[in-house]
């Protein structure tokens, strides 16, 4: 199996001269990895449930290329989304019940420096005028661990027996457990701010990298586009916004295309709840730098989504285009997970 692991952050970048250029001509395919023979009707009708209205779709422009992510309304005219989608962007549209906003200003969390392992992958887009979206409850609790959440997003689509395939910019939403967290090792108490799912195949109980290796109904798994899109969780009968989708994990084979066995990273929100309430109120953020209007700093130079760490081993991160890979190692790296029986 060997230990050259990839990892990828999940905006779909859509390269304006070379890479993946998507237009009306696009494929229609069953956002997110769905399982083998079950019907698609099932996950986009999941994905226009009330309780997920708040997700929408990002149109973005960087210097060099265009891309598509997602996004969530959590006030009258603030979505929450992953840094990388707002790191370097220049433009962003957000789509949502049919109608088009562009942002005035977005921002990344200062601590974000383009390294997905720290678990800083998230950021805040603010809008001049009402979304006319009844905003997502935030989760502000620490019981995220084997829960059935529910991913919602924009992403690319495929069957778990081939991964992500086509882009057909649908939402789609699907059921996973959070398995995990990732935490660095050497650092006992730190809190974990990334959720870890896996995509469990229903032929091959060994095709699991944590918890139990029967499949929800609806098991699901992000894909490129779904960076920034929502992780819900019910609790006391509310749906709450537990995570914001930033990576894709080939943990077991190495190659991050969403397929059976592979893993994601979603963004803890509990860790940022009160830099989101803050950032909202125009509190300013003690922690210095962190972006700003992207009209006015666009390309800031922070590399999306590496492992810049040297518990790490890294490729080098590609200009916007195609899907960026990423090694890792698993040397300083720790799975916290919390061990269970079958489910009932």
């Amino acid at each position: 199996m060997g230990n050259n692991k990839k990892l990828t952050p999940i905006a779909l970048t859509v390269s304006l001269m070379t890479g993946l250029v998507f237009t009306t001509n696009v494929s229609t395919a069953t956002a997110g990895v769905i399982l083998d023979g079950v019907s698609d009707s099932l996950y986009t009708g999941l994905a226009n449930d009330p309780a997920y209205a708040s997700v929408g779709q990002i149109v973005g422009q960087t210097p060099t290329s265009g891309f598509y992510a997602s996004a969530n309304v959590i006030g009258d005219r603030w979505a929450l989304t992953a840094a990388h989608v707002v790191d370097n962007a220049t433009n962003l549209e957000f789509i949502i019940n049919g109608n088009t906003h562009t942002a005035i200003n977005w921002t990344p969390h200062s601590s974000w420096d383009g390294r997905l392992s720290k678990g800083y992958d998230i950021g805040l887009i603010e809008f001049e005028v009402s979304l006319g979206v009844t905003p997502a409850d935030l989760y502000a609790g620490k019981s995220e661990l084997e829960t059935v959440s529910t991913a919602v997003g924009y992403g690319s689509t495929g069957i778990g027996s081939t991964g992500a395939t086509h882009y057909d910019g649908k939402k789609r939403a699907g059921n996973n457990m959070i398995d995990a967290l990732l935490t660095m090792q050497g650092k006992p108490g730190q809190e974990s701010r990334v959720l870890l799912t896996d995509f469990d195949n229903p032929l091959d109980p060994n095709d699991n990298s944590w918890g139990d290796d029967t499949p929800l109904p609806l098991e699901y798994l992000i894909a490129p586009g779904d960076s920034g899109g929502g992780l819900f969780i019910d609790e006391g009968g509310n749906t709450l916004l537990a995570g914001i989708h930033s990576f894709g994990w080939g943990r077991l084979d190495g190659n991050p295309d969403s397929d059976y066995g592979d893993a994601a990273g979603h963004t803890r929100v509990s860790s940022f709840y009160n830099w989101i309430m803050d950032t909202m109120n125009g509190v300013p953020d003690e922690g210095g730098g962190g972006g700003g209007n992207g009209r006015d700093k666009p390309g800031k130079g922070k590399k999306n989504g590496s492992l810049d760490l040297a518990a790490f081993s890294v490729e080098p991160v590609p200009e916007p285009g195609a899907l960026a890979l990423f090694a890792i190692g698993l040397v300083g790296l720790t799975i916290v997970r919390k061990k269970r029986g079958p489910r009932g």
